[in-house]
């Protein structure tokens, strides 16, 4: 019973997610948003590349909190396993695709002149190499960790924790892209963003790894117990 309700909420929670995907292109078709051309507006791609860039890395930032709250069962009163997971999946794959909208439109910037070598391939490219290359590095890293939410089952639950442990490197280096090579980085705005999000990351951490040590003094009590009632 409990599984065909939580399997229940999982079909209305996808045609509610279809339902507003479908709204969102009906309004941004009905606006005449793709008929706009890159070429038409100097900026336009401009703006593209930082907008995606930034709702990137927010949803990177969110894919990671959300996580935590999951691992530090924050959660697990009033949102179900198998949704939990489906957020956490989500945020993970729209992060994915708006990275790789935000590095493909590079090649369609004149300011400076970037190849598809440039843009898939770490420590590349004519722009501050090393720290567009840390974001390049992290989407790649991100594909694998996000491929993973479909083969949870076949890689088993350990092999999949530890993979997972990889988004704090992810985080990391797409953090220090941000900082030191995206164009908005000396705004207020953004490093007030960017600070919240290490905070949260840092103190939600923190609680794990403070939850995992209280597990063990229980562990090795319950072991002694059953040594001496043995």
């Amino acid at each position: 019973m409990k599984s065909q309700n939580l399997q229940f909420k999982d079909v209305i929670i996808g045609i509610g997610s279809l339902i507003l995907i479908v709204l969102s292109v009906g309004l941004a078709i009905r606006s005449g948003m793709f008929s706009i051309s890159l070429a038409e507006d100097e900026m336009l791609t401009w703006h593209l590349i930082r907008s995606s860039g930034i709702f990137a890395y927010i949803l990177l930032t969110g894919s990671m909190i959300w996580g935590l709250f999951l691992s530090n069962h924050l959660i697990k009163d009033w949102s179900p396993g198998p949704v939990s997971i489906s957020i956490h999946s989500t945020l993970s794959w729209l992060g994915l695709f708006l990275s790789l909208f935000h590095a493909v439109l590079l090649m369609f910037d004149d300011y400076f002149t970037y190849t598809l070598g440039d843009v898939f391939i770490p420590f590349l490219g004519p722009y501050r190499p090393e720290w567009v290359g840390f974001g390049t590095l992290g989407f790649w890293m991100m594909l694998i960790i996000t491929i993973s939410f479909t083969f949870k089952k076949q890689l088993g639950q350990k092999t999949w924790k530890r993979l997972h442990y990889l988004s704090y490197g992810v985080y990391l280096m797409v953090t220090a892209h941000a900082l030191f090579a995206g164009s908005d980085s000396e705004l207020l705005g953004f490093r007030i963003m960017i600070a919240l999000g290490i905070l949260l990351v840092v103190l939600l951490t923190g609680a794990r790894i403070g939850r995992q040590q209280s597990k063990k003094p229980r562990s090795r009590t319950s072991q002694r117990a059953n040594r001496e009632l043995a």
